[in-house]
């Protein structure tokens, strides 16, 4: 294992069917240049290896990265917990593992050096992004707290009706412990529901086991928000965040 490195997986294999597109979602356009570009400049200033998780039925769409990236593939894709699974060989060479969805582009190089040295810093097991959405409605999960303290997370679909009201939001951007993540993937079952694996089930995992969360909460939370549509897209681009 290399203690001085960090990895970052990017959960590339979304497709772009809100987007109305037959590209990859993460190639979609954001001021001209491809969301997963901007994703990868910024992991890139901070001197990170990068693995993006894709479809294999997508390489070809995905040529034009191979000189940046190592490539993982997820051939049936049953979300985003077993996404990573995929890359257990790979995180088991790096002391520290970055997960970041493919289809926000601008949590820029700042923010991730910011990452960092807080998860250094407080020796953290894991290390999240979050951010307080009161113009906008996002359906992320909600940050529960009590006494400032991180008790759980909740998705959207799963909250009552005081948990609906809260305003911290996590947009699905990690940074664990190496060790950690492999240890609590294991803890990871499919959804009762539709078989899919959800990676955010690991973070009420490691409360209930006693482990560290560090929350960063970003100021700007536009730089959080996923693009899912051409419609999110148009609006990011209005806002003129870069």
């Amino acid at each position: 294992m290399n203690q001085n490195k960090s990895l970052a997986l990017v959960l590339a294999a979304g497709r772009g069917t809100r987007m109305s597109s037959e590209i990859p979602k993460p190639l979609s356009l954001v001021y001209g240049k491809p969301i997963i570009s901007w994703i990868i400049e910024s992991f890139k200033k901070n001197n990170i290896d990068i693995c993006l998780i894709i479809n294999p039925r997508d390489k070809k769409n995905f040529k034009n990265y191979h000189n940046d990236v190592r490539f993982v593939y997820q051939n049936n894709p049953k979300g985003t917990g077993h996404a990573v699974i995929q890359a257990i060989e790979i995180i088991k060479n790096y002391s520290n593992i970055f997960i970041f969805v493919g289809d926000s582009p601008f949590v820029g190089g700042n923010i991730i050096s910011k990452m960092i040295n807080s998860h250094s810093y407080n020796n953290s097991d894991c290390t999240i992004l979050s951010g307080i959405f009161n113009e906008k409605k996002f359906p992320y999960a909600r940050v529960i707290r009590k006494n400032k303290s991180i008790t759980k997370f909740v998705e959207e679909k799963d909250t009552n009706d005081s948990e609906f009201q809260v305003n911290e939001l996590f947009c699905s951007h990690y940074l664990f412990k190496s060790k950690i993540l492999l240890k609590f993937l294991k803890y990871l079952k499919p959804d009762n529901k539709n078989s899919e694996i959800y990676l955010t089930d690991i973070l009420n995992h490691l409360i209930k086991n006693n482990k560290s969360i560090n929350s960063i909460i970003i100021k700007d939370w536009m730089h959080l928000v996923g693009l899912n549509t051409k419609e999110d897209i148009s609006w990011i681009e209005s806002q003129k965040i870069v």
